[in-house]
């Protein structure tokens, strides 16, 4: 949980200072807009790759060499003479996040016990919230009083080196079921190809035999985008609406926050509702939320409107975790998350390439294209949420791995 919050506060530092890095010295170039998203790129090109590398290492040695690079990478960034440079280290911090990642949810079984899933993840939210809400005003408060900004990435680099000294009292996983399967047969090339076909044709039939998981698998690439739409549209609706608040956009991020935290340690106390239930009527009654904005009377109910919106986000995502840990084995996690993080992440990009134009148009148009992509495909898939776990197990991965291996050994006999 330590590791979380200062891998968390660490990205939250440098989501206010980098950009503030870049309109200081380069000014609202298009150049300096594309350093912003070059964190992005590695997670969507590379995505297969690190699940089989989470198959095969133990993922707290991936999430410590991450952290270390991640730590040297950021302390660099004040010493670049070229923008180029920060790219470079941008584009590098990108890459160990690819990584570290995927560990970290692949690691979640080891600190969160089996039939503790709700409150275990609740707890793990809780701490990612407190370090979002903790890193801009450290920022603020850095700027405040005059001092250097490359006291920011010192503290990101900082908070990586504390996440690789927590890291280091979390206990192994013991082996998976496809570690023993991976370790028939051949080696080299063919061995490489046989298990990526593999354990890409277990993963998808994991996604598709369980039907929970195939609804939010789904659903989340368009609850993303809705969400990043929406982070767009309060920016624009703090022109337009609220001109007359300073600080509008951050307001709301912080009430959101708040809820965000609330919301995480809330929701393991509502044992007595299933999580279809639950699941499904955090994420409409969001969808409300986010269409309700552009005609709330002021500002006090829009902070209230957010910090409910904030309670329902974490909530969803608590309940969303859960599930995964639960219903999607153990053998195939890391491939599933190593397979919808750069999809997740190329829906944050484009809600916030096309957010601002949208809302700048019209925000009450955007406020129902938000609620709408984040509302219709859960109404679509609603009766999926309600269905028991009973996928693919950590049996099955190996007894396919297995055949696997036989046909080739015949293939090659």
């Amino acid at each position: 949980m330590v590791s979380i919050f200062a891998v968390e506060l660490g990205t939250s530092i440098t989501a206010v200072a980098l950009p503030l890095l870049l309109v200081r010295d380069y000014g609202t170039t298009l150049a300096a807009g594309l350093t912003l998203a070059i964190r992005l790129i590695p997670n969507m090109a590379a995505g297969p790759i690190v699940g089989r590398l989470l198959a095969r290492r133990d993922p707290r040695h991936i999430v410590m060499f991450s952290s270390l690079l991640s730590a040297l990478f950021a302390a660099l960034i004040p010493v670049c003479g070229a923008l180029w440079q920060i790219q470079i280290l941008t584009f590098g911090i990108g890459l160990t996040a690819m990584f570290a990642g995927p560990a970290r949810f692949v690691l979640r079984p080891a600190v969160v016990s089996e039939g503790d899933e709700r409150r275990g993840n609740g707890l793990l939210m809780a701490a990612q919230r407190v370090s979002t809400l903790s890193g801009p005003p450290l920022v603020g408060v850095i700027v405040a009083i005059g001092w250097p900004l490359w006291i920011a990435f010192l503290l990101e680099a900082a908070s990586a080196l504390v996440a690789v000294v927590m890291m280091l009292r979390v206990p192994p996983l013991p082996s998976a079921a496809d570690e023993e399967a991976e370790s028939t047969g051949a080696e080299g090339h063919g061995a490489f190809k046989a298990a990526y076909v593999t354990t890409t044709r277990a993963l998808l039939r994991a996604i598709s035999d369980d039907a929970f998981i195939r609804g939010a698998t789904l659903t989340s690439f368009s609850y993303v985008l809705a969400v990043t739409l929406g982070r767009m549209m309060l920016v624009v609706m703090g022109a337009q609406h609220y001109s007359d608040v300073s600080g509008f956009y951050g307001w709301m991020l912080a009430a959101m926050g708040a809820g965000g935290l609330c919301g995480s340690l809330l929701t393991a106390r509502f044992k007595q509702i299933s999580t279809g239930t639950l699941y499904v009527a955090v994420m409409l009654i969001e969808a409300v939320g986010w269409l309700s904005l552009p005609w709330l009377p002021n500002f006090s109910v829009a902070m209230a409107v957010m910090f409910t919106i904030g309670i329902m986000e974490s909530a969803g995502y608590v309940l969303y975790y859960a599930e995964v840990q639960i219903r999607i084995p153990r053998s195939l996690m890391g491939y599933y998350y190593a397979a919808c993080i750069p999809v997740i992440d190329a829906c944050v990009f484009l809600g916030s390439a096309f957010g601002a134009s949208l809302a700048g148009a019209s925000v009450s148009t955007a406020a129902m294209v938000v609620a709408g992509a984040m509302g219709i495909p859960m109404l679509l898939t609603s009766r999926w949420y309600f269905t028991p776990p009973g996928g693919v197990s950590d049996t099955a991965v190996m007894r396919d791995g297995a055949k696997s291996a036989t046909r080739r050994d015949k293939h090659e006999a």
